[in-house]
């Protein structure tokens, strides 16, 4: 049986999967299986993971069938029936390990058996005429367990933490498979979904290592949302009432984390006292945040 389970959805990935492959095979932990998902894929990339799994026992390629439900949630649903490894890992088919990636989190997990989840920063890229590289800030968050619900407002709800990308975790199966995994009615913040499950039951563990890569493209699911207008990276969207409105039927029997999920809402509820309030509340503490980072970048 392998020790960690690798999940990846699959569709129309022909341009960037032989790389992504090549990111799991490289790792320096070997004890793995990748199970390969494809989505209902036009293009070269069922052909490709063919030609991987047979070409190493270790990888699965499986399809969705026609009449189920589609979508990453739905295909990494698909994945953890199929997993049988004790953890689990997530990389989607245009996203990348770096070696040290399972090897390095396994031990944090051993190290910490407390702990459900472990997750560090990514780092974000794009190539082409205008390339760019950012790894997301996490070393005062890092080398610390937290208990819940801390994460669930500090990273969910009030976003002053990074959220962790899919490609950034190990968890364990057994905690998965004991909250239900995405939610596959969402397109976008389906991973929020889960990691808000999580996040609400389990000790997490940061650590401050980039394990992982996101790469940025056109033809990517938030960037198909950007363009239409359901989601905006910096600013309030579509997208995020309806992942809301969700989380407020999720932590309904949850009284610590109420204030921190009002003031979630609070750009989007009606007009009223409580509502100007909040948001004068958020500007403020905005401002903070930002003379902070400029403190920190002036100090080195």
């Amino acid at each position: 049986m392998p020790r960690v389970s690798i999940i990846t959805p699959v569709l129309n990935a022909e341009r960037f999967l032989q790389e992504t492959l090549a990111s799991v095979l490289a790792q320096t932990y070997a004890d793995w299986e990748l199970i390969l998902i494809d989505d209902g894929s036009a293009d070269a990339s069922p052909d490709i993971a063919a030609a991987a799994a047979s070409g190493d026992r270790r990888i699965r390629a499986v399809s969705m069938p026609a009449n189920a439900r589609h979508g990453a949630a739905a295909a990494r649903n698909a994945g953890l029936a199929l997993a049988k490894g004790e953890f689990v890992a997530f990389l989607d088919a245009d996203d990348l390990y770096e070696p040290q990636k399972l090897e390095t989190e396994l031990a944090l997990l051993e190290a910490h058996p407390e702990a459900a989840m472990v997750f560090g920063p990514t780092l974000w890229w794009r190539d082409g005429a205008r390339p760019w590289r950012w790894v997301e800030p996490m070393q005062r968050q890092a080398n610390r367990l937290y208990a819940p619900p801390v994460l669930v407002s500090k990273v969910i709800l009030s976003l002053d933490w990074h959220v962790p990308c899919t490609c950034a975790v190990l968890i364990r199966r057994s905690a998965i498979a004991e909250v239900g995994g995405f939610e596959e009615q969402f397109s976008l913040y389906e991973d929020q979904t889960l990691w808000t499950k999580l996040f609400l039951r389990y000790p997490v563990f940061i650590h401050g290592q980039c394990l992982a890569r996101y790469r940025q493209h056109e033809h990517s699911v938030s960037a198909a949302a950007t363009r239409s207008g359901q989601y905006q990276q910096n600013g309030e969207h579509g997208a995020r009432v309806a992942f809301l409105d969700w989380m407020a039927r999720y932590l309904r029997a949850e009284p610590a984390l109420q204030h921190a999920l009002r003031l979630a809402r609070a750009p989007y509820a009606a007009p009223s006292l409580q509502r100007s309030a909040d948001l004068v509340y958020l500007r403020s503490k905005r401002v903070a945040h930002r003379l902070e980072r400029t403190i920190r970048r002036w100090r080195g």
